[in-house]
């Protein structure tokens, strides 16, 4: 490390800048990659072509370079926001309506028809707790006439 110093310190005294490891012409150039120098063929080339600077005169004038004084409404190129064309007529298609929110009337059912007029061997027990009471017992009930219109009376509900 001290030899290391000295030798900074050597190099940077032949120009009297500060020492820099790119800026030193007396130490060799680092390799392209740990692998060595990069072929020849494979580096990028210069560009030495210059390119021509275009003519200002075939460069676009602006408004100010013409002469004229200002533009009047509708003389530029863009920004109108009104025209004189028809509007072109949209297709309007209403929304079919569904009726999912209307309200339905409720058919009397035959089990209404049937409680109304008593003729169901059931009655509704008034309490705390509502119950069914049964006028006849279950097990004697003809299910083929009762059962379809019990099953109505649950849809109704």
């Amino acid at each position: 490390m001290i030899v290391e110093d000295h030798l900074k310190k050597v190099l940077t005294m032949t120009r009297g800048e500060a020492w820099k490891f790119t800026g030193n012409q007396l130490i060799p150039k680092s390799q392209h990659s740990c692998f060595g120098d990069f072929p020849k063929e494979y580096l990028k080339k210069a560009d030495s072509k210059v390119e021509p600077v275009p003519l200002i005169s075939a460069a676009e004038m602006s408004i100010a370079a013409s002469g004229k004084d200002f533009l009047k409404t509708g003389q530029g190129l863009g920004g109108k926001n009104s025209s004189l064309l028809a509007a072109k007529d949209v297709p309007y298609t209403q929304k079919p309506k569904a009726g999912a929110l209307n309200t339905r009337a409720i058919v009397p059912s035959e089990f209404r028809r049937f409680y109304d007029r008593g003729d169901l061997p059931i009655a509704i027990e008034h309490g705390p707790p509502n119950k069914i009471f049964w006028k006849v017992d279950v097990m004697q009930l003809d299910y083929h006439h009762y059962l379809p219109i019990f099953f109505e009376g649950i849809r109704e509900k």
